[in-house]
């Protein structure tokens, strides 16, 4: 089912950029304010609603596949990332480490067993040297240096490989998500779930090498005490190991929850520290240091007391557990020790209970930490499933062909547009942009000029009507060819903390220095801050340059300049606009006067069309606009 990713719509941060405000659909000043204000409450409402999301959605899952079972088998999406199909060297590692573990069960029952024999000859009067080198040989072969150090180096591969599969994998299903995803979520908890793809190696490496082997060898211990002593303690050990099987399943129960709660504060203080290094010149301008060194301790504090609950609460089933440990060590060599003085058993075979017991007990001990780590990664892998599940709303149809432009128009017909259930962004907009043409879109905030650029970069899909390029259909044509078609020059571009060259290249990164060559070789600083406004606006006209496309988006890059820099910028979104299609939301009307049209819009529908000439002459809206600038 599609899953509003851990933050409902309209809970998320606003974006600033007038090209890319889909965060919130246009609405009047007022209504926005009211849920800035809503947003800016302390975070807690939103993260109460990821849990709430995270809980639904695993509640309905659990309906729709019956229980657990069902639930559990959504986990096999991952299957492709941790199963090394086409990688042969992973495949070898693989098998590798699955014959040391069934050579160390082996190990496990053949070292008592010749420890027995040894202290059998030993009471015999005998040296039982043979058997001493035997045991030398098993114990060296069962050692860190033997086939402990054979199984760690074949798991670095295994590990690797569904480590670097399941992040690849995450961050490209994160990047073709569609806008209405990336405007509603935390990017600081996106790239925490995509971190933990990491807990579905873990998962696979806790079930097959440490969880999978210990039950084999509690019935494997089972059977050997059943026949080599009596049945009654191959049914002590069989009944001890249900009980610590039936801890397993209660220390979960009384510990997934804490641990949900741990994995929940650690986020919000991530997000915290996060959006205050990312919005640090916003931090300095209003001198709140203080303030936000004050809510990250407060989320550091939360983050530990959540984790002291949980901690206090596995120690304390810890400790009873280990009860068990002791008792059943009593029972059993009470009931072999009875054998030996019955004389059906030798000291040999105490011998080997002894040495035995470690290789069983301890595993299945700790098996209440195997247990909890899987069901911690389990907790953490949840998020990333999710993630995975969460399908893009705008995609690719499925015989959807490649772009063809060819000096084509671009055509609105009848497009109507609302990014949810509320009030239409657009109604019934048509207009047509032929090569050479520029098309101005006026109107006061909220009248639906980003939504037309949105729709043309198919960033949402129309409601209503469609959009054409040379005849297709956007609809019908691959999103990857639809945007190396259009070039975007936003009122407020972002960078890349590299090259002002490399940023320009981004456009085209088979692009020479030549062409690239009126960039400057310094660094820009993450998103841009060491540029000025002017200095910003032509990079990234340079970018658009670069990239050649057919068809340009601008929102207006003079807006906020001096007269100066603008008529640089000017000059060079002239060259920019030769032979191309151009549609311009122009904040600054001066600069739209010699537009091939000009389309005013108010609340969301074309209320005028026509050049400024004849606008002014109409005397209406846009006159009215005119006046005021």
């Amino acid at each position: 089912m599609p899953l509003q990713f851990w933050r409902s719509p309209g809970q998320g941060s606003k974006d600033t950029d007038p090209l890319l405000e889909a965060a919130f659909p246009p609405r009047m000043e007022e209504d926005c304010l009211k849920i800035d204000d809503e947003d800016s409450d302390d975070n807690s409402d939103g993260d109460e609603d990821e849990d709430e999301d995270v809980k639904e959605t695993r509640a309905e899952r659990l309906r729709q596949s019956g229980g657990w079972l069902g639930y559990l088998k959504d986990f096999t999406i991952f299957l492709p990332y941790v199963i090394p199909k086409r990688d042969v060297k992973v495949q070898i590692c693989l098998l590798i480490c699955l014959v040391t573990i069934a050579m160390q069960r082996v190990l496990q029952v053949a070292i008592p067993y010749v420890l027995g024999v040894i202290a059998d000859k030993v009471t015999h009067g005998s040296i039982p040297i043979r058997e001493l080198l035997i045991f030398l040989l098993l114990d060296h072969l069962n050692s860190e240096s033997g086939l402990i150090f054979i199984q760690e180096l074949s798991k670095i591969p295994i590990k690797q490989f569904s480590y670097k599969q399941l992040t690849n994998a995450a961050f490209s299903h994160v990047m073709s998500q569609s806008i209405d995803f990336h405007s509603t979520q935390d990017s600081a908890e996106v790239m925490k779930a995509v971190e933990q793809g990491e807990a579905l190696g873990n998962v696979l490496e806790t079930v097959v090498i440490e969880i999978l082997p210990t039950l084999i060898d509690v019935i494997v211990a089972c059977t050997i005490f059943y026949q080599k002593f009596t049945p009654a303690v191959g049914m002590v050990l069989l009944g001890a190991s249900i009980a610590f099987l039936a801890a397993e399943a209660l220390s979960s129960r009384f510990t997934t929850g804490l641990r949900r709660r741990v994995t929940k504060a650690e986020r919000i203080q991530i997000r915290k520290m996060h959006q205050a290094i990312q919005g640090w010149q916003t931090v300095a301008y209003f001198n709140q240091f203080k303030r936000e060194a004050s809510l990250l301790s407060s989320a550091v504090g939360d983050h530990m007391r959540a984790r002291t609950r949980f901690e206090v609460r596995e120690a304390l089933i810890k400790a009873v557990v280990e009860l068990l440990v002791p008792t059943t060590f009593f029972a059993l060599a009470y009931l072999i020790l009875q054998r030996i003085a019955a004389g059906t058993a030798s000291p040999g075979d105490f011998v080997f209970f002894l040495t035995y017991w470690d290789s069983i007990i301890y595993p299945l001990k700790f098996l209440t930490d195997h247990v909890r780590w899987l069901v911690r990664d389990f907790v953490d892998a949840e998020r990333v499933l999710h993630l995975l599940q969460t399908q893009p709303t705008v995609t690719d149809a499925p015989e959807a062909y490649p772009l063809a432009v060819q000096d084509g128009e671009v055509r609105f017909e009848d497009v109507s547009f609302k990014y949810d259930s509320s009030r239409y962004a657009l109604r019934d907009v048509s207009f047509t942009a032929s090569p050479g043409q520029t098309i101005a879109l006026v109107g006061q905030t909220g009248a639906g000029k980003s939504s037309i650029l949105k729709l043309l970069l198919r960033l949402h899909d129309v409601t209503s009507g469609s959009i054409t390029i040379a005849k297709q259909n956007i609809r019908h044509v691959t999103l990857s060819s639809l945007r190396d078609a259009v070039s975007v020059v936003p009122q407020a571009p972002t960078f890349f903390n590299t090259s002002i060259m490399e940023n320009v290249r981004y456009a085209r990164d088979s692009a020479t220095d030549e062409e690239v060559y009126e960039a400057y070789n310094t660094h820009v600083g993450e998103r841009g801050v060491k540029l000025s406004g002017g200095e910003a606006q032509r990079l990234a006209i340079a970018r658009a340059l670069l990239k050649d496309a057919p068809i340009v988006l601008l929102d207006e890059a003079t807006s906020a300049v001096d007269t100066v820099t603008e008529r640089h910028i000017k000059a060079a979104l002239e060259k920019l606009k030769e032979g191309r299609i151009v549609i311009v939301i122009a904040h600054r009307l001066s600069t739209i006067v010699d537009a091939s049209s000009i389309l005013v819009l108010h609340e969301g529908s074309i209320v005028e069309r026509g050049t400024h000439e004849e606008l002014c002459k109409k005397k209406g809206r846009y006159y009215g606009l005119w006046k005021q600038s």
